[in-house]
């Protein structure tokens, strides 16, 4: 299904957050800029780049220039290579789309056997459009919907919710951006299989200054436990920068990882000048974590 439309979620917050801006008081034109970007984990339990969950199988595979190659992406660049050479040649390969589609196909012809490792992926018919890639590992697909698929109440009413528990989470130490407007990027929802309904949203904020802009985004998980209407923050990570190089964060897709069916989130981590990609979980006692973090590449 297609992204809920920007106008759409940028009118919604506006509205939900028009009254707390009004009540803003004036702020200076121009602001210190931070020292440096760092991620600010909100809720316990996350790590910088944490561990490789196997589970998920040697490697991650990553739509590269077409649905026909992918980057493989290994847990660690220093046994990259260990890794690639373990992997068949041909391999099977599973590819998931984010709205819950499967196709197969084999991985052959991987090239530039380092962090920007390439390889070609052939099926009969070719592979159409995907999200994210296995060998082996991973169980199923979770079907995630963007809000497009609810009503526009039902939708306004999930960009406010998202808006309101950005607003609860600490600002950055110099308040910098304390009071602004948020701005829903992105916004995503499905339920995990005998569990609570989960959202995951992009939120930002922004500083107009006219030498160096400054963001703050904010990349938030949310549950509502069935029978339940209200959602809560289940997960969050907030970064602040200048617009060019600060840390943003989009959902790939998510899937229920190994024997166990641990729901498990994959993002993409852009940096301006690089990109990550990284792993987050719902553990046995229904707090989410940050599981891993690739090598940032520049591929």
């Amino acid at each position: 299904m297609k992204s809920l439309s920007r106008a759409g979620l940028v009118l919604a917050a506006c509205v939900a957050l028009s009254c707390e801006r009004a009540k803003t008081p004036a702020r200076p034109d121009s602001l210190p800029s931070p020292s440096a970007t760092a991620p600010d984990t909100t809720v316990p339990g996350a790590s910088p780049r944490g561990r490789w969950d196997d589970a998920v199988g040697p490697v991650l595979l990553v739509p590269a220039t077409s649905p026909a190659s992918a980057f493989v992406v290994t847990p660690d660049s220093a046994t990259a290579a260990a890794a690639l050479a373990a992997i068949p040649h041909p391999a099977a390969a599973t590819l998931f789309g984010r709205g819950g589609t499967v196709q197969t196909a084999e991985l052959s012809a991987v090239s530039n056997p380092g962090v920007c490792a390439t390889g070609t992926l052939s099926a009969a018919p070719p592979p159409r459009p995907w999200s994210i890639g296995f060998i082996g590992g991973v169980s199923a697909p979770l079907a995630i919907d963007s809000t497009e698929a609810l009503s526009r109440g039902d939708s306004t009413a999930l960009v406010i919710t998202m808006n309101r528990l950005a607003s609860a989470l600490p600002n950055d130490s110099a308040g910098r951006f304390a009071g602004l407007p948020f701005v829903v990027r992105s916004l995503w929802r499905f339920p995990i299989p005998n569990g609570p309904v989960v959202a995951v949203g992009t939120v930002t904020r922004q500083i107009n200054q006219e030498a160096t802009p400054l963001q703050e985004h904010t990349l938030l998980v949310a549950e509502r436990a069935p029978g339940d209407s209200t959602f809560s923050t289940a997960y969050s990570e907030r970064s602040y920068g200048a617009e060019e190089t600060i840390e943003s964060r989009e959902l790939l897709a998510g899937a229920l990882v190994g024997a166990a069916r641990t729901p498990a989130l994959f993002l993409i981590r852009d940096y301006g000048d690089a990109t990550a990609y990284g792993l987050i979980e719902r553990g046995p006692d229904g707090r989410w974590h940050r599981r891993w973090t690739s090598t940032r590449r520049h591929c």
